[in-house]
């Protein structure tokens, strides 16, 4: 078996041979045990179902239930969902996720809508996923099969711990994709700081409490990426700072969305915003993968149509903005004109004399005010206009 230093954090060891080696007595606890509490609230409210909110913004729980609830999916998963024979979540039959879902609308003030079903089974695909990972580290914990064998995790039965090590040990496209993962994980270069709470109870405890306004997903970074002002580490500090060559530090997202607010004379929306997170996250982490980034997996991302759509207001609210400035300077430039004309006196006569190259030296000009000439302007057009045959 390996060292206790070699054991993963998330393990599940077996505490009779942790007491052999670190020589701590220690009583044997419950072992796992999840929904606990959303049983011993349910029981409270005289067995009546429990309320649950989803965050309209990122698509999680929230609320005073929000880990109760997950908590109740973890159980019901591992009730319901089969370990043997299933190599990836679409083995498992669509009947069985039915069963899933119906189990927590008994038991949630949920309604039966393809919504409720879609968030309910991505919770519980996530915590399937999380829960064969950590069967994988407890298989990769030991060093023989027999040494496995002796170490049945605590939520398993013995057969289906049997088929899960024969899995883990010789199945060549579950080898491939783990590694792959472990490589991915390597990479990985953010960190947050706020554990087990999720992106969405962040965002909802945060929002503001008058309007129901939560922070937008960069102010959202920060919540998640920083304590007392001090940052997890650099790189999550990069996505949000960018250093210029000119040796001064900006917020590069926030300054992004200053340009562009001012580009379009007005607030950007929360999705134009995202877009400018999400390039400035990519750009600073050298990041290639399309899955956006600081929402976790919860959040509803947006479609390439709707991405196209939001690029296409963008450049029509700049379109707009530019035209409106056009029009506001060639406003301005007959009405500077007239003020000109009659704040020199001189310049009148100026003009008169250039148009009148025929005129006597000495002759006296004539002036006329810049409203005679506009009158003189509008009787000309209207001339033109009766003449016109096609008027």
């Amino acid at each position: 078996m390996c060292s206790l230093a070699e054991w993963p954090a998330h393990v599940r060891r077996n505490r009779a041979l942790l007491q052999d080696e670190a020589s701590v007595q220690k009583k044997k606890g419950r072992g796992v045990l999840k929904g606990f509490k959303a049983s011993k609230k349910r029981f409270a409210n005289g067995s009546a179902k429990l309320n649950i909110t989803f965050s309209e913004k990122l698509g999680g729980t929230v609320g005073m239930n929000y880990r109760s609830f997950k908590d109740d999916v973890v159980v019901i998963m591992k009730r319901k969902l089969p370990l043997i024979g299933v190599r990836t979540w679409s083995d498992i039959h669509p009947t069985i996720h039915r069963l899933i879902v119906a189990d927590m609308i008994d038991r949630w003030d949920l309604e039966d809508t393809p919504e409720t079903e879609e968030k309910v089974l991505k919770i519980a695909k996530e915590r399937y996923r999380g829960w064969r990972s950590t069967l994988s580290s407890t298989y990769k914990a030991y060093k023989t099969d027999a040494a496995r064998l002796a170490n049945l995790p605590e939520d398993l039965q013995p057969e289906e711990w049997e088929w899960m090590i024969e899995y883990f040990g010789t199945d060549s496209k579950f080898q491939d994709r783990s590694q792959k993962n472990a490589d991915n994980r390597k990479k990985q270069k953010t960190k947050h700081i706020i554990g087990l709470k999720s992106y969405s109870q962040v965002s909802f405890e945060k929002r503001n409490l008058e309007t129901g306004e939560e922070p937008d997903c960069i102010a959202l970074w920060e919540l998640t990426h920083t304590n007392d002002g001090t940052w997890s580490n650099t790189d999550s500090q990069n996505v949000y700072v960018g250093t210029l060559t000119f040796g001064y530090s900006i917020d590069k997202a926030l300054q992004e969305v200053k340009i562009k607010e001012t580009e379009t004379e007005g607030p950007l929306s929360s999705e134009q915003k995202n877009n400018i997170f999400q390039t400035a996250y990519k750009d600073t982490l050298e990041c290639k993968s399309s899955q956006p980034r600081g929402y976790r997996y919860m959040a509803k991302t947006s479609t390439g149509s709707e991405r196209f759509h939001i690029q296409i207001e963008e450049q029509a609210r700049a379109t707009a903005a530019t035209q409106g400035q056009n029009s506001q300077l060639s406003q301005q430039v007959p009405t500077k004109r007239v003020d000109k004309e009659n704040s020199n006196p001189n310049l009148q006569n100026i003009l008169l004399q250039r148009s009148s190259p025929n005129k006597t030296t000495g002759s006296r000009p004539t002036a006329i005010s810049s409203n005679a000439l506009i009158q003189a302007a509008a009787r000309h057009s209207r001339m033109f206009k009766a003449m016109d045959p096609k008027n």
